[in-house]
């Protein structure tokens, strides 16, 4: 019963256990110059301030009434048509929702660059499902593939923002984030970098970008009784023996 005990709560714990987080972002640039973001029709973010020429202020706290992809809800706005340069400033305190929930894999968020039929990348920030610390992913929407590289982030680094950046060339995407924003970790020297951001057609035509924050769909009562109860039995034959 032991072994069936562990199993089960190995297998729950597969399951994504934060219920809500809230996330910042203090500015989008595009091509150097501050972009305004807007609503992605079909939902609203939870709150968004312009002060033209000035900053972009964005409130996101995904949850139920939020785009469902049945295992984390999704909060985005639209900064329009991509540049060659695709930059987001979140709150370094983004990162602190993360630390604080460690098997916690699905929430996160970041800066996507991608045509109407989704193929481009992402560079986001989510929790390792290995070590269950912050990394930095870049993942390769075109070709399908989840993740092309990561870094792990350096929390002894951090201020108070997070430079998430996306170069486009017009045949490919370049991630890259910053600490200070001025000296920026290049996709060639994280710790897992794939070549196939190489590959020719990673940059859509029509490209738009978007930035995005997620969390996961929390795990149902009856799932946390279901454990408990199995827990208890085991423990109830084992003291049998």
């Amino acid at each position: 019963m032991k072994t069936l005990k562990l199993s089960f709560l190995a297998v729950l714990s597969s399951f994504s256990f934060s219920a809500s987080a809230a996330y910042i972002l203090d500015n989008v640039y595009i091509d150097s110059a501050i972009t305004p973001i807007e609503n992605v029709p079909g939902q609203s973010v939870t709150y968004i301030e312009q002060v033209p020429n000035t900053y972009t202020y964005a409130y996101f706290a995904p949850d139920n009434g939020d785009l469902d992809y049945d295992t984390y809800y999704r909060e985005q706005a639209s900064a329009g048509p991509a540049g060659t340069s695709n930059l987001a400033i979140f709150r370094a305190t983004n990162i602190t929702n993360l630390t604080n929930n460690p098997g916690d894999s699905e929430s996160g968020f970041g800066l996507t660059v991608s045509n109407e039929y989704g193929e481009g990348a992402q560079v986001g920030v989510f929790n390792s499902p290995l070590s269950g610390s912050p990394y930095v992913y870049f993942s390769n929407l075109t070709y399908g593939v989840p993740v092309a590289g990561y870094d792990a982030i350096d929390t002894s680094q951090l201020g108070t923002y997070l430079w998430l950046s996306m170069y486009n060339d017009g045949f490919s995407l370049y991630p890259s984030y910053s600490y200070d924003g001025i000296t920026y970790q290049l996709f060639s020297s994280w710790d897992s970098a794939s070549d196939f951001v190489q590959y020719p057609g990673t940059t859509p035509s029509f490209a738009s970008t978007t930035v995005f924050a997620q969390t996961a769909v929390p795990v149902p009562a009856a799932a946390w009784l279901f454990a408990s109860a199995l827990a208890g039995l085991g423990f109830t034959r084992r003291n049998r023996k």
